[in-house]
């Protein structure tokens, strides 16, 4: 049986390669830190109870303890760091590696091998099907997880590839989402598909992919009331250069639904002031759109150009305010908006979900109300197809309202005694 010192020194050995890996995948020194601070608790943890080994359950076990965190939902900023620490431990020592999660450098990037076959299988993708720019980032992030696997484990050419492989990383994501699992393995299946029919391989792996029955879970979307939109432009300080900015970007968010990444990358050739419209082919389905520029959010636009937007040659419209000046990350117009939604005191907790895209639900909820045809909400909102936009029917209160049945009497004959 493993000595406390021992144990000690397995763990410690666990942490140092995680802390060497998360600096390989682009992980920054202060981010490392932050999560020395959890592994630091997790051995005092592990010498106070007199814990042999690690494993998962060892994790868990101290999530709840220390934490209270039970389930990996609904967690404050720092409950997640948390739980992030002990799952970055747990994926090293199931899989001997960590995946990147740095936006700015994708798990391809890291590719010695294999980036050369993806791109050869998305090129095939494009040629045969009418695939999305979304569709592509997923094989990017899905596949490259997979070859960035096989060439953690030292398997350089898809003839090493095995049955007992390609299972052993199906199993990796035991503990992944649903919906993850679902877009991962259907992922797989299509490539190994293509490696068969272009000749890369003789056997059609694709047969051994575990199968995910999976179906995107039906929600309530999430908005902001009338009187919360009010607040939360209410609770923006017009004056300085931010805030025109931000007041700007929530009010193409709220009164035009755009996605938040079109807002992100929203450019000047865009915008066609000439005609008073925003012209743009949307990120996610690819579908290009005219929306009316209306006068109050080409007034905000004008007034953030001109008066607020730092000095830049830059093509994209809003921009970070300190250094370095470059267009804004992905999470930074959810920062935005929920910095306000704070300042007003519109509830912004966690499973809430009032982010940029409740804006947008925002938007569809007012013109249902309006008695707007779905077929037109739907074009407005960019959908692909209007059974997307069929979701926002769950909150046209007044619709719904008309579909409602009357209660039953219920009979209760209190002197006869019976009970139904």
């Amino acid at each position: 049986m493993k000595t406390e010192a021992t144990q000690h020194k397995s763990t410690f050995h666990l942490i140092e390669n995680v802390k060497k890996e998360l600096s390989e995948v682009g992980y920054k020194p202060g981010s490392i830190r932050v999560f020395q601070r959890y592994w630091d608790a997790l051995l005092v943890f592990e010498a106070a109870n007199s814990i042999g080994s690690y494993s998962s359950k060892v994790g868990l076990e101290f999530l709840e303890a220390i934490y209270g965190i039970t389930v990996f939902s609904s967690l404050s900023k720092q409950e997640k760091v948390c739980a992030r620490s002990i799952t970055l431990l747990n994926d090293y020592s199931r899989n001997g590696m960590l995946f990147p999660t740095d936006g700015n450098l994708p798990t391809v990037s890291f590719l010695c091998c294999f980036g050369d076959l993806l791109e050869s299988f998305k090129k095939s993708q494009v040629s045969r099907f009418q695939i999305s720019k979304t569709t592509l980032s997923n094989y990017n992030r899905y596949l490259g997880r997979f070859l960035l696997y096989l060439e953690k484990h030292n398997i350089r050419d898809v003839n090493q590839l095995t049955p007992g492989i390609i299972s052993n990383y199906c199993s990796s994501h035991f503990t992944y989402s649903l919906s993850t699992l679902y877009n991962s393995f259907c992922a797989l299946r299509v490539f190994f598909r293509y490696l068969k029919r272009e000749g890369f391989l003789e056997t059609d792996f694709s047969k051994i992919v575990p199968s995910v029955s999976y179906r995107r879970a039906s929600k309530v979307p999430s908005i902001f009331s009338k009187n919360e939109a009010e607040k939360i432009f209410q609770a923006v300080d017009r004056a300085n250069p931010m805030g025109k900015r931000d007041y700007a970007i929530m009010m193409i968010a709220y009164k035009l639904g755009l996605r938040s990444i079109d807002i992100r990358n929203l450019k000047f050739s865009e915008i066609r002031w000439e005609k008073n419209t925003i012209e743009l082919t949307m990120q996610k389905t690819g579908k290009h759109i005219v929306l009316p520029l209306l006068e109050n959010v080409g007034k905000a636009l004008i007034d953030y150009i001109k008066f607020g937007r730092p000095a830049s040659d830059c093509s994209v419209i809003f921009l970070r305010h300190i250094s370095p000046i470059k267009p804004l990350s992905a999470p930074g117009i959810t920062t935005i908006v929920k910095r306000y939604a704070n300042k007003a005191g519109v509830n912004c907790a966690p499973g809430h979900g009032k982010g940029p895209h409740a804006m947008r639900s925002s938007l569809a909820s007012v013109l249902l109300a309006e008695n707007v045809p779905l077929p037109i909400i739907s074009e407005i909102l960019g959908h692909s197809s209007t059974r997307t936009t069929e979701n926002y029917l769950k909150i046209d209160i007044n619709q719904l309202r008309n579909c409602s049945l009357e209660v039953p009497e219920f009979d209760w004959n209190i002197d006869r005694g019976e009970v139904f």
